[in-house]
Protein backbone atom coordinates (compact mmCIF):
# COMPACT_ATOMS: atom_id res chain seq x y z
CA UNK A 1 0.00 0.00 0.00
CA UNK A 2 1.54 3.20 -1.19
CA UNK A 3 0.28 6.97 -0.49
CA UNK A 4 -2.32 7.23 -2.81
CA UNK A 5 -1.47 9.17 -5.78
CA UNK A 6 -1.39 13.08 -5.65
CA UNK A 7 -3.73 15.15 -7.32
CA UNK A 8 -2.67 17.95 -8.97
CA UNK A 9 -5.44 20.91 -8.14
CA UNK A 10 -5.25 24.37 -10.18
CA UNK A 11 -5.19 27.19 -7.92
CA UNK A 12 -7.85 29.22 -9.80
CA UNK A 13 -8.68 32.29 -9.09
CA UNK A 14 -11.22 31.73 -6.42
CA UNK A 15 -9.39 29.55 -4.68
CA UNK A 16 -6.55 32.38 -4.66
CA UNK A 17 -9.00 34.94 -2.97
CA UNK A 18 -9.47 32.12 -0.59
CA UNK A 19 -5.99 31.36 0.13
CA UNK A 20 -5.25 34.80 0.24
CA UNK A 21 -8.35 35.80 3.15
CA UNK A 22 -6.92 32.40 5.22
CA UNK A 23 -3.43 33.63 5.58
CA UNK A 24 -4.49 36.94 6.52
CA UNK A 25 -6.83 35.79 9.04
CA UNK A 26 -4.23 33.16 10.25
CA UNK A 27 -1.44 35.70 10.61
CA UNK A 28 -3.90 38.39 12.38
CA UNK A 29 -4.52 35.00 14.74
CA UNK A 30 -0.90 34.47 15.67
CA UNK A 31 -0.63 38.21 16.71
CA UNK A 32 -3.58 38.19 18.78
CA UNK A 33 -2.45 34.75 20.17
CA UNK A 34 1.14 35.64 21.10
CA UNK A 35 -0.21 38.79 22.69
CA UNK A 36 -2.77 37.09 24.77
CA UNK A 37 -1.57 37.08 28.32
CA UNK A 38 -3.15 33.68 28.84
CA UNK A 39 -2.02 31.96 25.83
CA UNK A 40 -2.03 28.58 27.33
CA UNK A 41 -5.29 28.84 29.40
CA UNK A 42 -6.80 29.78 25.92
CA UNK A 43 -5.19 26.53 23.77
CA UNK A 44 -6.81 24.22 26.64
CA UNK A 45 -9.72 25.67 26.39
CA UNK A 46 -9.61 25.99 22.25
CA UNK A 47 -8.78 22.05 22.73
CA UNK A 48 -11.84 21.21 24.86
CA UNK A 49 -14.12 23.22 22.65
CA UNK A 50 -12.46 21.48 19.52
CA UNK A 51 -13.13 17.64 21.09
CA UNK A 52 -16.88 18.64 22.31
CA UNK A 53 -18.07 19.61 18.42
CA UNK A 54 -15.88 17.08 17.08
CA UNK A 55 -17.90 14.58 18.66
CA UNK A 56 -20.99 15.94 18.04
CA UNK A 57 -20.28 15.39 14.23
CA UNK A 58 -20.15 11.91 15.18
CA UNK A 59 -22.69 11.87 17.37
CA UNK A 60 -24.54 13.76 20.08
CA UNK A 61 -22.67 15.24 23.34
CA UNK A 62 -22.90 16.52 26.44
CA UNK A 63 -23.18 20.54 26.76
CA UNK A 64 -19.57 22.10 26.97
CA UNK A 65 -19.97 23.01 30.88
CA UNK A 66 -20.60 19.42 31.83
CA UNK A 67 -17.70 18.56 30.02
CA UNK A 68 -15.28 20.90 31.18
CA UNK A 69 -16.32 20.00 34.87
CA UNK A 70 -16.21 15.93 34.05
CA UNK A 71 -12.94 17.23 32.02
CA UNK A 72 -11.90 18.92 35.35
CA UNK A 73 -12.39 15.62 37.78
CA UNK A 74 -14.83 17.71 39.77
CA UNK A 75 -18.21 15.65 39.48
CA UNK A 76 -16.98 11.86 39.57
CA UNK A 77 -14.40 9.48 38.66
CA UNK A 78 -16.43 8.34 35.94
CA UNK A 79 -17.81 10.79 34.02
CA UNK A 80 -21.54 10.79 32.62
CA UNK A 81 -22.40 9.61 29.76
CA UNK A 82 -22.99 12.45 27.36
CA UNK A 83 -19.28 13.88 28.72
CA UNK A 84 -17.27 10.78 28.37
CA UNK A 85 -16.84 10.40 24.32
CA UNK A 86 -15.38 14.56 24.45
CA UNK A 87 -13.07 14.52 27.52
CA UNK A 88 -11.49 11.07 25.83
CA UNK A 89 -11.55 13.17 22.94
CA UNK A 90 -9.80 15.60 24.18
CA UNK A 91 -6.76 13.70 26.00
CA UNK A 92 -6.52 11.98 22.62
CA UNK A 93 -5.83 15.81 21.38
CA UNK A 94 -3.65 16.55 24.15
CA UNK A 95 -1.47 12.91 22.95
CA UNK A 96 -1.78 13.66 19.01
CA UNK A 97 -0.42 17.36 19.42
CA UNK A 98 1.87 16.77 21.85
CA UNK A 99 5.41 17.55 19.63
CA UNK A 100 3.44 17.21 16.13
CA UNK A 101 5.70 20.32 14.51
CA UNK A 102 8.65 18.13 15.41
CA UNK A 103 7.50 14.21 15.03
CA UNK A 104 5.60 13.39 11.90
CA UNK A 105 2.57 11.50 11.91
CA UNK A 106 3.20 7.63 12.31
CA UNK A 107 1.27 4.50 12.58
CA UNK A 108 2.57 4.50 16.38
CA UNK A 109 1.57 8.01 17.21
CA UNK A 110 -2.25 7.50 15.33
CA UNK A 111 -2.65 4.30 17.25
CA UNK A 112 -1.88 6.02 20.32
CA UNK A 113 -4.37 8.85 19.54
CA UNK A 114 -6.64 6.01 18.18
CA UNK A 115 -6.76 4.03 21.19
CA UNK A 116 -6.99 7.31 23.60
CA UNK A 117 -10.25 7.56 21.66
CA UNK A 118 -11.83 4.09 22.40
CA UNK A 119 -13.92 3.20 25.06
CA UNK A 120 -11.74 0.59 26.05
CA UNK A 121 -8.38 1.56 24.95
CA UNK A 122 -6.16 -0.70 22.76
CA UNK A 123 -7.16 -3.91 23.54
CA UNK A 124 -10.51 -3.84 21.86
CA UNK A 125 -9.37 -3.42 17.76
CA UNK A 126 -6.56 -0.69 17.96
CA UNK A 127 -5.36 0.96 14.88
CA UNK A 128 -3.11 -1.73 13.87
CA UNK A 129 -5.06 -4.25 14.58
CA UNK A 130 -7.83 -3.08 12.35
CA UNK A 131 -5.15 -2.99 9.87
CA UNK A 132 -5.27 -6.27 8.07
CA UNK A 133 -2.26 -8.77 8.01
CA UNK A 134 0.56 -7.26 6.19
CA UNK A 135 -0.84 -3.58 5.19
CA UNK A 136 0.48 -2.40 8.46
CA UNK A 137 3.62 -1.96 6.98
CA UNK A 138 2.36 -0.67 4.31
CA UNK A 139 0.08 2.02 6.07
CA UNK A 140 3.00 2.67 8.17
CA UNK A 141 5.27 3.79 4.59
CA UNK A 142 2.30 5.33 3.44
CA UNK A 143 2.06 7.90 6.14
CA UNK A 144 5.81 8.74 5.61
CA UNK A 145 4.66 9.14 1.80
CA UNK A 146 2.72 11.09 3.03
CA UNK A 147 4.93 13.81 5.89
CA UNK A 148 7.64 14.17 2.78
CA UNK A 149 4.41 15.59 0.99
CA UNK A 150 3.08 17.94 3.88
CA UNK A 151 6.87 19.21 4.79
CA UNK A 152 7.88 19.78 1.03
CA UNK A 153 8.83 23.29 0.71
CA UNK A 154 7.60 24.78 -2.97
CA UNK A 155 5.39 23.37 -5.23
CA UNK A 156 1.45 24.29 -3.81
CA UNK A 157 0.78 26.50 -1.23
CA UNK A 158 0.89 24.85 2.73
CA UNK A 159 -2.79 24.79 2.96
CA UNK A 160 -3.53 23.21 -0.09
CA UNK A 161 -1.00 20.53 1.00
CA UNK A 162 -2.85 20.14 4.68
CA UNK A 163 -6.19 19.66 2.43
CA UNK A 164 -5.07 16.88 -0.08
CA UNK A 165 -3.21 15.21 2.87
CA UNK A 166 -6.28 15.55 5.07
CA UNK A 167 -8.74 14.10 2.32
CA UNK A 168 -5.84 11.64 1.60
CA UNK A 169 -5.20 10.10 5.05
CA UNK A 170 -9.06 9.34 4.75
CA UNK A 171 -8.23 7.13 2.06
CA UNK A 172 -5.56 5.45 3.95
CA UNK A 173 -6.95 4.58 7.09
CA UNK A 174 -8.44 1.10 7.43
CA UNK A 175 -12.20 0.81 5.78
CA UNK A 176 -13.47 -0.73 9.47
CA UNK A 177 -12.71 2.60 11.60
CA UNK A 178 -15.20 5.23 10.58
CA UNK A 179 -14.45 7.60 13.07
CA UNK A 180 -13.71 10.78 11.86
CA UNK A 181 -12.20 12.46 15.11
CA UNK A 182 -9.07 10.35 14.14
CA UNK A 183 -8.89 12.30 11.08
CA UNK A 184 -9.49 15.54 12.55
CA UNK A 185 -7.04 15.61 15.52
CA UNK A 186 -4.12 14.30 12.40
CA UNK A 187 -5.79 17.35 10.60
CA UNK A 188 -4.83 20.08 13.29
CA UNK A 189 -1.68 17.93 13.60
CA UNK A 190 -0.95 18.32 10.31
CA UNK A 191 -1.04 22.27 10.41
CA UNK A 192 1.78 22.22 13.41
CA UNK A 193 3.58 20.04 11.37
CA UNK A 194 3.98 22.55 8.68
CA UNK A 195 4.35 25.74 11.25
CA UNK A 196 1.55 27.06 10.22
CA UNK A 197 1.00 30.11 11.65
CA UNK A 198 -1.64 30.74 14.65
CA UNK A 199 -1.97 26.73 14.83
CA UNK A 200 -2.04 26.71 18.27
CA UNK A 201 -4.98 28.07 18.99
CA UNK A 202 -6.72 27.09 15.75
CA UNK A 203 -9.84 24.85 16.27
CA UNK A 204 -11.31 23.06 12.93
CA UNK A 205 -14.17 21.51 13.90
CA UNK A 206 -16.59 23.93 15.07
CA UNK A 207 -16.65 25.11 10.96
CA UNK A 208 -17.30 21.10 10.51
CA UNK A 209 -19.93 20.69 12.84
CA UNK A 210 -21.89 23.67 11.42
CA UNK A 211 -21.84 22.13 8.15
CA UNK A 212 -21.90 18.62 8.92
CA UNK A 213 -23.61 17.13 6.14
CA UNK A 214 -21.18 19.30 3.25
CA UNK A 215 -17.99 18.18 5.46
CA UNK A 216 -18.29 14.48 5.20
CA UNK A 217 -19.64 14.85 1.49
CA UNK A 218 -17.00 17.33 0.66
CA UNK A 219 -14.29 15.34 2.35
CA UNK A 220 -14.66 12.02 -0.14
CA UNK A 221 -15.52 14.26 -3.08
CA UNK A 222 -14.03 15.76 -5.48
CA UNK A 223 -10.68 17.57 -5.09
CA UNK A 224 -11.46 20.83 -5.95
CA UNK A 225 -14.59 21.42 -4.41
CA UNK A 226 -12.90 20.07 -1.09
CA UNK A 227 -10.30 22.75 -1.26
CA UNK A 228 -12.64 25.60 -1.43
CA UNK A 229 -14.57 24.44 1.65
CA UNK A 230 -11.48 23.28 3.80
CA UNK A 231 -9.65 26.68 3.12
CA UNK A 232 -12.80 28.96 3.68
CA UNK A 233 -13.11 26.84 6.62
CA UNK A 234 -9.17 27.60 7.61
CA UNK A 235 -10.41 31.74 6.94
CA UNK A 236 -13.56 31.38 9.18
CA UNK A 237 -11.93 29.52 11.78
CA UNK A 238 -9.10 31.76 12.32
CA UNK A 239 -11.17 34.93 12.27
CA UNK A 240 -13.57 33.55 14.90
CA UNK A 241 -10.84 32.36 16.85
CA UNK A 242 -9.14 35.78 16.54
CA UNK A 243 -12.59 37.43 18.09
CA UNK A 244 -12.43 34.78 20.64
CA UNK A 245 -9.20 36.04 21.71
CA UNK A 246 -9.84 39.53 22.20
CA UNK A 247 -13.39 38.92 23.94
CA UNK A 248 -11.10 37.05 26.75
CA UNK A 249 -8.71 40.05 26.62
CA UNK A 250 -11.57 42.34 27.54
CA UNK A 251 -12.94 40.21 30.07
CA UNK A 252 -9.58 40.11 31.58
CA UNK A 253 -9.14 43.95 31.97
CA UNK A 254 -12.73 44.44 32.86
CA UNK A 255 -12.82 42.02 35.96
CA UNK A 256 -9.46 43.13 36.72
CA UNK A 257 -10.43 46.31 37.13
CA UNK A 258 -13.42 45.70 38.84
CA UNK A 259 -11.29 43.90 41.60
CA UNK A 260 -9.09 46.28 42.12
CA UNK A 261 -11.85 48.88 42.86
CA UNK A 262 -14.71 46.85 44.90
CA UNK A 263 -12.51 44.39 46.88
CA UNK A 264 -10.52 47.24 49.23
CA UNK A 265 -8.10 45.45 51.30
CA UNK A 266 -8.42 41.85 50.03
CA UNK A 267 -7.47 42.80 46.16
CA UNK A 268 -4.32 41.10 46.62
CA UNK A 269 -6.21 37.82 47.43
CA UNK A 270 -8.58 38.55 44.78
CA UNK A 271 -6.28 39.16 41.85
CA UNK A 272 -4.54 35.44 42.92
CA UNK A 273 -7.70 33.66 43.09
CA UNK A 274 -8.64 35.84 39.50
CA UNK A 275 -5.59 34.49 38.06
CA UNK A 276 -6.28 30.79 39.08
CA UNK A 277 -9.56 30.98 37.09
CA UNK A 278 -8.37 32.04 33.80
CA UNK A 279 -6.53 28.66 33.76
CA UNK A 280 -8.84 26.39 35.72
CA UNK A 281 -12.61 28.04 35.48
CA UNK A 282 -14.34 25.80 37.75
CA UNK A 283 -13.37 26.27 41.64
CA UNK A 284 -14.82 25.10 44.77
CA UNK A 285 -14.78 27.19 48.68
CA UNK A 286 -11.95 24.65 49.56
CA UNK A 287 -9.80 25.45 46.81
CA UNK A 288 -10.14 29.36 46.64
CA UNK A 289 -9.03 28.93 50.60
CA UNK A 290 -5.95 27.36 49.56
CA UNK A 291 -5.10 30.37 47.10
CA UNK A 292 -6.13 33.09 49.81
CA UNK A 293 -4.43 31.64 52.77
CA UNK A 294 -7.41 32.56 55.05
CA UNK A 295 -10.37 30.98 57.20
CA UNK A 296 -13.16 29.65 55.22
CA UNK A 297 -15.73 32.30 56.54
CA UNK A 298 -13.65 35.14 55.01
CA UNK A 299 -12.90 32.90 51.27
CA UNK A 300 -16.69 32.44 51.41
CA UNK A 301 -17.34 36.38 51.57
CA UNK A 302 -14.36 36.81 48.80
CA UNK A 303 -16.44 34.02 46.88
CA UNK A 304 -19.62 35.74 46.87
CA UNK A 305 -18.23 39.32 46.26
CA UNK A 306 -17.20 37.49 43.32
CA UNK A 307 -20.57 36.47 42.36
CA UNK A 308 -22.08 39.97 43.19
CA UNK A 309 -19.61 41.14 40.69
CA UNK A 310 -20.84 38.75 37.87
CA UNK A 311 -17.13 36.90 37.62
CA UNK A 312 -18.37 33.98 39.55
CA UNK A 313 -21.37 31.67 38.90
CA UNK A 314 -22.86 28.95 41.16
CA UNK A 315 -23.30 25.60 39.40
CA UNK A 316 -24.57 23.13 41.30
CA UNK A 317 -27.59 24.69 43.49
CA UNK A 318 -26.29 23.13 46.77
CA UNK A 319 -26.22 24.84 49.89
CA UNK A 320 -22.77 22.65 50.39
CA UNK A 321 -20.18 21.17 48.66
CA UNK A 322 -20.86 24.19 46.24
CA UNK A 323 -18.83 24.58 43.00
CA UNK A 324 -17.99 27.58 40.91
CA UNK A 325 -17.68 28.52 37.28
CA UNK A 326 -16.06 31.63 35.81
CA UNK A 327 -18.77 31.80 33.46
CA UNK A 328 -18.40 34.85 31.79
CA UNK A 329 -14.72 32.96 30.33
CA UNK A 330 -16.65 29.67 29.94
CA UNK A 331 -19.49 31.52 27.76
CA UNK A 332 -16.86 32.13 25.50
CA UNK A 333 -15.76 28.82 24.55
CA UNK A 334 -19.50 27.19 24.99
CA UNK A 335 -20.80 26.82 21.84
CA UNK A 336 -24.76 26.50 22.52
CA UNK A 337 -24.06 30.22 24.64
CA UNK A 338 -25.23 33.01 23.39
CA UNK A 339 -22.57 35.31 24.70
CA UNK A 340 -22.44 39.43 24.62
CA UNK A 341 -20.41 40.69 21.41
CA UNK A 342 -18.63 42.93 23.97
CA UNK A 343 -18.99 41.95 27.86
CA UNK A 344 -20.12 45.08 30.12
CA UNK A 345 -18.45 45.71 33.37
CA UNK A 346 -20.82 45.12 35.75
CA UNK A 347 -19.90 47.81 39.11
CA UNK A 348 -19.88 45.66 42.29
CA UNK A 349 -22.71 46.36 44.64
CA UNK A 350 -22.21 47.43 47.87
CA UNK A 351 -22.35 45.35 50.87
CA UNK A 352 -25.81 45.49 52.63
CA UNK A 353 -25.64 45.66 55.99
CA UNK A 354 -28.74 44.07 58.26
CA UNK A 355 -31.47 46.24 59.18
CA UNK A 356 -31.42 47.43 62.55
CA UNK A 357 -34.04 46.06 64.94
CA UNK A 358 -36.52 48.56 66.36
CA UNK A 359 -36.27 49.41 69.63
CA UNK A 360 -39.70 47.81 71.70
CA UNK A 361 -41.92 50.09 72.47
CA UNK A 362 -42.90 50.88 76.01
CA UNK A 363 -46.54 51.15 76.76
CA UNK A 364 -47.24 54.57 77.54
CA UNK A 365 -47.55 55.75 81.24
CA UNK A 366 -51.25 56.05 82.01
CA UNK A 367 -51.70 59.47 83.94
CA UNK A 368 -53.45 59.13 87.90
CA UNK A 369 -56.80 61.35 87.33
CA UNK A 370 -56.26 64.81 88.33
CA UNK A 371 -57.61 65.97 91.46
CA UNK A 372 -58.53 69.71 92.46
CA UNK A 373 -55.71 71.29 93.91
CA UNK A 374 -56.02 72.85 97.71
CA UNK A 375 -55.40 76.37 97.77
CA UNK A 376 -51.72 76.90 99.39
CA UNK A 377 -51.84 78.58 102.11
CA UNK A 378 -50.36 82.06 102.18
CA UNK A 379 -46.62 82.12 102.92
CA UNK A 380 -45.80 83.70 106.44
CA UNK A 381 -45.11 87.04 106.32
CA UNK A 382 -41.60 87.97 107.77
CA UNK A 383 -42.33 91.03 108.84
CA UNK A 384 -43.12 92.03 112.25
CA UNK A 385 -46.54 92.18 113.66
CA UNK A 386 -47.49 96.34 114.23
CA UNK A 387 -48.92 96.83 117.49
CA UNK A 388 -52.34 98.60 117.50
CA UNK A 389 -52.23 102.39 118.95
CA UNK A 390 -54.40 102.86 121.55
CA UNK A 391 -57.31 103.85 121.39
CA UNK A 392 -58.99 107.47 122.46
CA UNK A 393 -60.67 106.65 125.56
CA UNK A 394 -57.47 104.33 126.73
CA UNK A 395 -55.52 108.00 127.08
CA UNK A 396 -58.29 109.75 129.02
CA UNK A 397 -58.16 106.88 131.62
Amino acid sequence: MAFPPIPAPSVTADLSALLDQARLALWRLDGAFSAHSDAAAFETMQLLREAVLSCRIESESGGFAVVLAAAADLDDDEPGSGAIAPVRCCKALERGLAGAGEEPLTLDRLAAVQAALAADGASNGGLADRAEAGRAEKLAAALVEMDEFLVAQGGLPDLVRIGIAQAQLAQLLPSGLEDGRLERIAGLAMFRRVGVPGASALAMSPYFQSSRGEYQAQLRGPTAAWLDFFVRGVAESATEAAGMIRRCAILTREHREAISAGLGHAVGRGLRVYGRLTTEPVATVSEIQAITGTSYVATNQLVARFVDMGILDEITGYRRNRRFQYGPYVRVFDPDATADPAPERRAPRPISKPPRRPAASKPPRRRAASRPRRPSPPPPSTKPRRRPSPSFSDHLL
